[in-house]
């Protein structure tokens, strides 16, 4: 494989990943919550 086209390769992952994390933190913000989460009590090993 060419060395440039290596670095390119290499250093585009570098870029592309932080934006997919802040652009996936950034959709996960705005939703809200209409109805209450139900805390159910049940008893068990798993409690």
């Amino acid at each position: 494989m060419n060395i440039y086209l290596f670095w390119i390769l290499f250093l585009s992952l570098w870029a592309i990943v932080p934006l997919m994390i802040i652009k996936g933190r950034t959709e996960e913000s705005p939703k809200a919550k209409t109805s209450p989460e139900i805390k159910s009590k049940r008893k068990g090993w798993f409690n």
